[in-house]
Formats: C-alpha cells, sequence, structure tokens
C-alpha cells in the first residue's frame, strides 16, 4: 500500500489495487465516528455508443440506461433489496448517475466490514428480471415528469439542448420517457457486461476506519468471484462544433420570476498549456470577481431592485470545450440579459482582488479535509477529471498570478453564447 502526500498541507492519501486492477483510495479521520465509501464506475450517461472486443460496428444502447441501471443494482437475487439490507445495517445508502461516472454510496458509524462487503456486493451482482425492469420503468417513468416541471433543472436541460450539437451531454441523464421505453433486460446486460467490472471501478474510503483491514476485506471479497480479463469498449467521439445550437430560447414556465442563464461556449485550443484543475480555478475566479457579491454588476442591478438575488455562476471544463454560466432571477430579463453580456466581454481583474481570492481558495482547500464527504467528493473529481489523484492543489493555487490571468482574459472569446429565458405562464393559459 502507498502513503500519497497532499503537498502543502498535513494529509496523507492511501492507495492501492485489487488483483483486477480496481484502485483502492483512502483518507483516514480519526476525529470523527462514522465512514463514508463511495464504489465509482466510470459509466455514464454519456457514453450510449461503444464498439466492443471483436465487434466492427459501433453499438447504440438508449439515452437514460446508465441510470436505469443504477436503479436495478438495489435489487437482489435473494429478494431482498440493498436498501433493506443497509437499513438493518443502520446505515444509509443512495447512489447517482452523472454525465460520466455512477457513483454508490454507503455512510455508517459501525460494522464496517459488513458495509463494505455488501456494498461490493450488491453493485456487483447483477440481477435483472422483465417484472423489476418494468417496475423500475413506472419509477423513472415518474422521476422524469417531476424534474420536466421543476424550472431549476429545466433550465440546465435547454442550456445543454441548445450548446451541444454532438456531445452528448446535450441528452438528459435520465433519458425522456420514450427512451426508458426502450430499456430492457438484454441492453442493460449488455452494458453490465462491458463497464462494471472492477478494473473500470474505483472505491473510496473516507472517515474513521483501518485502511489495512478495509485492503484485506476488499481483496478477499474480490477472490470469492469470477471476473474475466478486462478491455474496456471503446466509446465513440465526435467532433463538437464551437458554435452553439442556438443562441437564445425563450418559454413560459410555472415560475413566478423570470429565471435567465447566460452561458458562453468556448473552445479549449487556445488553452492547451494550462492544466485543466489550474485554468478552471482561473475562470472560477474571473466570475466571481466580475459577478459575485462584490462586483460592479450585483450591487448596481441588486441595488436597483433589477435582480432579485445575488447571481449563481460556474466554470465547468468538458472534453474539447469549457463553458461560462451567469443565472440571474429578475423582472427585467432584457435589461439584465443586457448589462450580463457587456461584463462578460469586460470583465477585469486586480492583483489585491487575486490575493484575496488565493486566500480564500487557500482556506476552503484546507477546510475541505474536515469533512470525510466533501474529501471523497474530492477525490472522486480528481479520478474521473485526470485518471490520477492531484497532489499539488495547495502549490497550484499559491501559483495563480496576474500575468496569466491577464493572458487567459486575452485568449476568452465571448462569440458562441446561447441565452436561455422563463417567463411566467399567462394566468389565462
Amino acid at each position: 500500500m502507498k502513503k500519497i502526500n497532499i503537498v502543502g498541507i498535513d494529509e496523507e492519501i492511501y492507495y492501492d489495487e485489487t488483483e483486477m486492477g480496481m484502485p483502492i483510495i483512502m483518507w483516514v479521520n480519526n476525529k470523527v465516528k462514522n465512514f463514508y465509501m463511495t464504489l465509482n464506475v466510470k459509466y455514464g450517461s454519456i457514453h450510449t455508443e461503444f464498439k466492443t472486443k471483436g465487434s466492427k460496428n459501433f453499438l447504440k444502447v438508449p439515452n437514460g440506461i446508465a441510470h436505469f441501471l443504477e436503479h436495478m443494482m438495489f435489487y437482489m437475487p435473494d429478494g431482498q433489496s440493498a436498501h433493506e439490507y443497509f437499513n438493518d445495517l443502520g446505515s444509509s445508502i443512495n447512489a447517482c448517475t452523472t454525465n460520466d461516472f455512477t457513483f454508490y454510496e454507503v455512510f455508517g458509524s459501525h460494522k464496517f466490514k459488513d458495509n463494505l462487503n455488501y456494498l461490493l456486493d450488491y453493485v456487483q451482482t447483477p440481477y435483472f428480471t422483465k417484472e423489476n425492469v418494468k417496475s423500475e420503468r413506472e419509477i423513472i417513468t415518474e422521476e422524469i415528469k417531476m424534474y420536466q416541471d421543476e424550472p431549476n433543472a429545466s433550465l440546465i436541460f435547454k442550456t445543454n439542448e441548445l450548446l451541444w450539437h454532438k456531445n452528448k451531454r446535450k441528452y438528459l441523464i435520465s433519458g425522456t420517457v420514450e427512451d426508458i421505453k426502450k430499456i430492457n433486460v438484454d441492453n442493460l446486460s449488455l452494458v453490465y457486461d462491458n463497464f462494471y467490472h472492477p478494473a473500470n471501478m474505483f472505491i473510496i474510503i473516507t472517515g474513521n476506519f483501518n485502511p489495512n483491514e478495509a485492503v484485506a476485506i476488499i481483496k478477499e471479497n474480490e477472490k470469492q468471484k469470477k471476473f474475466f480479463n478486462y478491455e474496456k469498449p471503446q466509446i465513440k467521439s465526435e467532433k463538437e462544433p464551437n458554435k452553439v445550437v442556438s443562441k437564445y430560447y425563450e418559454e413560459n414556465r410555472n415560475v413566478s420570476i423570470p429565471k435567465i442563464k447566460v452561458t458562453v461556449k468556448v473552445p479549449l485550443t487556445n488553452f492547451k498549456e494550462y492544466r485543466k484543475d489550474e485554468l478552471k480555478l482561473y475562470l472560477t475566479f474571473l466570475l466571481k470577481n466580475n459577478f459575485g457579491l462584490t462586483s460592479e454588476i450585483h450591487e448596481n442591478l441588486f441595488n436597483n431592485n433589477l435582480i432579485t438575488k445575488p447571481f449563481s455562476f460556474t466554470a465547468n471544463i468538458w472534453e474539447n470545450h469549457f463553458t461560462l454560466t451567469v443565472s440571474a432571477e429578475t423582472n427585467y430579463p432584457d435589461e439584465v440579459i443586457k448589462e450580463i453580456n457587456k461584463h462578460l466581454d469586460n470583465m477585469n481583474v486586480t492583483s489585491e482582488e487575486l490575493n484575496r481570492q488565493k486566500k480564500i481558495l487557500i482556506s476552503a482547500f484546507v477546510l475541505t479535509y474536515d469533512d470525510i464527504e466533501e474529501v471523497n467528493t474530492l477525490l472522486q473529481d480528481n479520478i474521473i477529471a485526470d485518471n490520477m489523484l492531484t497532489t499539488d492543489t495547495f502549490k497550484v493555487i499559491n501559483t495563480l498570478n496576474m500575468e496569466t490571468i491577464k493572458k487567459i482574459m486575452k485568449k476568452l472569446s465571448m462569440i458562441h453564447k446561447t441565452v436561455v429565458v422563463f417567463k411566467p405562464a399567462s394566468k389565462n393559459s
């Protein structure tokens, strides 16, 4: 077992691998009484076209199948659901499907071995029947309808539709009601057999536990199961245009105050010299400095009642593009969109503001290691984004500088942009 030091702070990560190639990543905190485990599968909603070993053509499975499969994993052959088992242990469990991966989580405070063994067992025991598929389809159908009625979720879904031409992030993670009608035992088994292998998984455990015991439990559990030698399927990739699908979309929805989301799509071509985590820090800082609580636009619009609450903003880095998003609630959408666009085109920063934000980022990073769930999520993000643990975040934050941020600002292009507006539906409609 390796010990990996996190540079700049007195923390270390334990690392090991199973015989089948599953990484085991652990962070121990003896100050708490509980533990948090995530079993992560490198299979998400965007992986719907792939070529398996020996096949000539790409296979296409329905959108939403990753999320459907997540639901199906809780069924067990003995008739007891995973929920029931963990509930009897007094532990809390959940699962989540993202665009890029699926994870299964357990939060507990005692019976560590039982929790860990069963987490591995239920995720690594496929049990698909026509009856269970039918039952789960009804549940997921209601879930999809619920999210379609939720304005904030719909705003994100619509923005993705308008941003992406080829990138499968344009589709709902859950799939549509029509998509999930196509999901059956056969295509669920196809996906499971090709992606739910230890070599395509990784487990993260954080909290109060013995890492040597954890490794022993995981390796012994794997020995009790039969796994084939793994060759990951080739995921189909398509070139994504730099342009957005549509520049503007407006819809009447069940909102009392109009909601707007302005998103800029920028190709990564001119930013290849920067690490993704470094670039994201700079971009997030630019957004916070220009749209945060102390920004000129916030003070002006909020004090004049043009926005009803602070802006929300985010920078995301994808395969070949990054996006900058600013969202607001306002009774004057046209005026606020105009102001957002103006400030996006004229972002600025001072060295004093940069130094202040660096101190805030360092403080936030150090405080992350007070929370076992936050550390687990941080390690998840490292593996999914870079396929490795990031150990020098502290150093990266410390080296943020004005010269680099000015270079990034010069290269920023706001040409490719989409705006989504949800306005209150007419009372008469």
